[in-house]
């Protein structure tokens, strides 16, 4: 018997889970796929193919390009051929070019040394390595217009699609860059010959429905809960609270409330998921606050987001100043035995997240969360708690 009255596995909601069948996205992955299917069959002679992928925050974009790679990986294997795939998160490993092109050599050739190259020579073994070991990559880039939003460099963009024209006379061992975004606002910060080569036909992923959500919810929850925990009364509530204005279909908010309806539910005892548990849940975090968000911050972000919700309870005000939020910084790095940070940088990143609120020097806020909500969030994470 499960220990758990609630829940069978409680993995299966979280955003790093990827489901074996992806429901009402099927057509987006047979569009990816197509574009690669022919790769198999000449490899040596299939181009370099570019796509982009654009849609808001939880409505499948990962989640889609990583079951096509599956799918790619397959179909290649079929042939006798290995596919390789790179997935970079710019909010996770992003940086300057050299720290990606870095990680890039590092996953599909982990032998080879990345130490004292220049980011075009890393850029150039990694071809080579491909080439000799006949081996073929596709590289998948994510939240690209964060990166050109906060970094401004926009190289990358035209470092990758033209991977093609590196040795003109020898075969490009990467099949396909695909790049992840969520609008194409990044489009006005980037020149013409890079506009050129990322091409201007995007794969745009529309809002679920509400009956969409709550069919991916029972897919979820079919894996997550134990059977009878939870009723399609409480499915039907999530997705309706997942598809108003305020959340605007972002299935990683739903994934989250139910998750911490069920814990919720566990605590009370009770051997079922109830309404009044998700109504709970939900009066409590709010849509721009999801596990996921917190799991891409490092702990300096912890710390410099922990400080300034201790500094404005503290206060009891909307906002604080930086000299209030390094006191209570300074307070917990010497708790977490860490080194003292300057984390004007942090608190300008966790803005351009929209997370933190900077209207100046003297006037530090949340963006649109809680303090009842980030506060308990803040403290599993550093508990290291699930």
């Amino acid at each position: 018997m499960s220990e758990s009255a609630i829940f069978k596995n409680k993995s299966k909601l979280s955003p790093r889970y990827l489901p074996e069948e992806l429901p009402h996205r099927q057509a987006q992955i047979q569009q990816i796929v197509h574009v690669f299917s022919d790769a198999p069959k000449d490899p040596d002679r299939f181009p370099l193919n570019v796509l982009q992928v654009i849609g808001a925050a939880g409505i499948g974009k990962t989640s889609t390009v990583l079951r096509s790679f599956k799918n790619l990986e397959e179909l290649f294997g079929k042939s006798r051929l290995t596919l390789k795939s790179v997935y970079i998160n710019m909010k996770l490993q992003g940086g300057n070019k050299f720290a990606i092109y870095r990680f890039l050599l590092e996953h599909i050739a982990p032998e080879l040394p990345a130490q004292g190259l220049s980011a075009e020579e890393m850029l150039r073994f990694l071809l080579q390595y491909l080439r000799q070991n006949s081996q073929y990559a596709l590289i998948i880039i994510d939240e690209i217009d964060y990166m050109i939003k906060s970094n401004k460099d926009t190289g990358i963009i035209y470092d990758l699609t033209r991977l093609n024209e590196y040795e003109l006379d020898k075969p490009c061992n990467v099949k396909g860059v695909i790049f992840i975004a969520r609008s194409m606002e990044f489009y006005s910060k980037l020149d013409a010959a890079e506009l050129s080569t990322l091409g201007r036909v995007p794969i745009e992923f529309h809002p679920y429905t509400m009956q969409q959500v709550s069919d991916i919810l029972e897919s979820r929850a079919a894996e997550a809960f134990n059977p009878k925990a939870i009723g399609s009364d409480v499915i039907d509530k999530v997705a309706s609270i997942t598809t108003s204005a305020e959340v605007n279909s972002d299935v990683r908010y739903a994934l989250d409330l139910l998750l911490y309806a069920g814990n919720l539910a566990e605590s009370d005892g009770s051997g079922r998921v109830m309404l009044d548990h998700v109504r709970k849940v939900h009066g409590q975090i709010h849509p721009s606050i999801t596990t996921e968000e917190i799991e891409q911050l490092s702990k300096n972000h912890l710390v410099s987001l922990m400080a300034l919700v201790r500094a404005l309870r503290s206060k009891k005000k909307p906002y604080v100043g930086l000299k209030d939020v390094r006191l209570y910084a300074s307070e917990l790095a010497d708790q977490l035995g860490m080194k003292k940070i300057d984390i004007e940088d942090y608190l300008d990143d966790l803005n351009a997240r929209k997370l933190v609120d900077i209207k100046s020097l003297k006037a530090i806020g949340l963006h649109g969360a809680s303090l009842a909500e980030l506060e308990p969030i803040l403290m599993r994470k550093f508990k290291g708690e699930k």
